[in-house]
């Protein structure tokens, strides 16, 4: 039986209070794409980052290529052959790529005079390798995420190295350019690169990966061949609930649209991408919009909330017109949209969490025209317990919160306007199994209390779970409304794939 490149025997790390990785063994193959996954504080970041040679562990022993590995500095690593791309790209953003990608390490010619046609050459052979199309000294400022990304890429393997660990390679980029950082990880992968591959999204592990390693509590709960495992058994594994119990038990008071009519949409069009849409929401209802990329869903909500100017169309809120040419009047009439991207368009990652909540409402926390941060301090307490927000105090940075309060973030912040109808676009996006199973929970119990709430999702599972009825969008279109028995992934996916229904 052929060697691991890579065994991690019985390792133990602790900080102040915390045991991180509790007596943690792990084998990864030479020439695979072994996927490590679990909840935030699993232990995933910490056992990459000793092997980085970020942290040293505490006690236990690590093989790499046959020797022993005792890597003190992310230097040492990258010379035994382990490089990490960690989450947060760290390219000098006014450097040429060349510079960025052999910075400390620039080809001279003596005399320490710069050999700029070896720097040159070195670099755009390496760009050959992770297909960017790109000049050797372009600014890595000028370059989008995805291609930042690359850049990574291309510097780790200037180290010729063995094991290439990625940390969410993918959270800033779109479908297109993930099928592309897809495509060249299976090309290292055929050159002999050994990828650790750390993601959140277990649809993109079931695509790229060959072993999954699920840790749980600072421990290996078990390691899984892709092919022999399924997304239930990895996401049972992680939290010890099977996927069945994550999503909120119950209907909403409207189950499948038997109730009170709140939202009423009627020929809506957004340019080309919403066309002539009409449906119902009902007071306690939630709503699944269903659709591949670029079906229009995002398009639709957007453009139901006024952030997206419609072609044509109306909304009526409680059988009033809402004439959204602005947000704000959405807001104020009482529906509220909580954004596909986050980080850019739904928190303010360098505000506290206290200003983030009151910015909806500032109404509740004013008087005579002065914000009174009193009242501001008081409206994010009550939207922290009654979201259960994980965090030191009003006054945490959203910066520096777990992906999944970040969200609770944006939701308190729209919860604190008292809308009527809530409009959810991938609202579990980027964030763990655990917090998302919390997410379900709070649209429930929001749907329970009467709001009428539209959820759209990228993850097939989650809107089959969490909605009382769902409309299948193609091509900026209904395709067709399902209830009850009629829900299921086969269904939902025939019909936004085919023109056949």
């Amino acid at each position: 039986m052929t060697r691991p490149l890579l065994e991690i025997q019985h390792v133990f790390k602790a900080f102040p209070g915390v045991q991180a990785l509790d007596d943690v063994s792990l084998d990864v193959s030479a020439g695979t794409i072994h996927a490590l996954v679990g909840e935030n504080g699993a232990g995933k970041s910490t056992l990459m980052k000793i092997l980085a040679g970020i942290y040293r562990r505490d006690r236990g022993d690590i093989l790499f290529d046959g020797y022993s590995l005792a890597a003190t500095s992310a230097r040492e690593a990258r010379m035994a052959g382990i490089s990490i791309i960690h989450q947060e790209l760290n390219l000098p953003l006014n450097l040429g790529i060349h510079q960025s990608i052999f910075l400390g390490r620039i080809p001279t010619r003596g005399f320490g005079i710069v050999d700029w046609k070896a720097l040159d050459r070195q670099t755009a052979d390496l760009l050959r390798l992770v297909q960017l199309d790109a000049k050797p000294r372009t600014t890595v400022g000028s370059l989008n995420v995805a291609s930042r990304q690359l850049v990574e890429i291309a510097k780790a393997l200037s180290f010729e190295s063995k094991l290439l660990i990625m940390d969410e390679p993918t959270s800033a980029l779109n479908r297109q350019e993930t099928a592309t950082l897809f495509r060249i990880i299976r090309n290292l992968k055929k050159n002999g690169v050994t990828v650790i591959y750390i993601s959140h999204r277990l649809e993109e592990i079931f695509e790229i990966a060959d072993e999954i390693t699920v840790m749980r509590d600072g421990r290996v709960v078990g390691t899984k061949r892709a092919a022999e495992t399924s997304h239930e058994e990895i996401v049972q594994m992680m939290t010890g609930k099977s996927l069945v119990d994550f999503f909120a038990k119950g209907r909403g008071t409207a189950s499948a649209g038997s109730g009170e009519v709140i939202l009423r949409v009627r020929n809506l069009s957004q340019k080309r991408l919403v066309n002539n849409v009409s449906f119902d929401l009902h007071k306690g209802e939630v709503l699944g919009i269903a659709g591949l990329l670029g079906s229009g869903r995002t398009e639709l909500v957007k453009a139901i909330f006024g952030a997206d100017k419609r072609t044509t169309g109306d909304v009526f809120l409680e059988g009033t017109r809402v004439d959204a040419s602005d947000p704000s009047v959405s807001v104020e009439s009482g529906i509220a949209l909580l954004p596909e991207d986050r980080k850019n368009e739904g928190a303010h990652l360098d505000m506290t969490i206290r200003e983030n909540v009151s910015l909806s409402a500032i109404e509740r926390v004013s008087r005579n025209g002065f914000v009174l941060r009193k009242r501001q301090t008081e409206l994010a307490k009550e939207m922290a317990k009654k979201l259960r927000l994980k965090a030191t105090g009003p006054e945490q940075l959203v910066r520096d919160l777990s992906g999944g309060n970040q969200q609770k973030v944006v939701i308190s912040k729209w919860l604190a306007a008292r809308p009527k109808v809530l409009l959810l676009d991938d609202p579990t996006r980027g964030i763990d199994v655990g917090a998302k199973s919390e997410i379900y929970g709070i649209i429930r119990e929001l749907a329970n209390q009467g709001l009428g709430v539209i959820f759209i999702s990228s993850e097939m599972p989650e809107v089959l779970g969490v909605s009382d009825r769902i409309l299948v969008m193609r091509d900026g279109e209904i395709i067709e409304e399902l209830r009850g028995d009629e829900i299921s992934e086969e269904r939902v996916m025939l019909l936004a794939t085919s023109n056949k229904t």
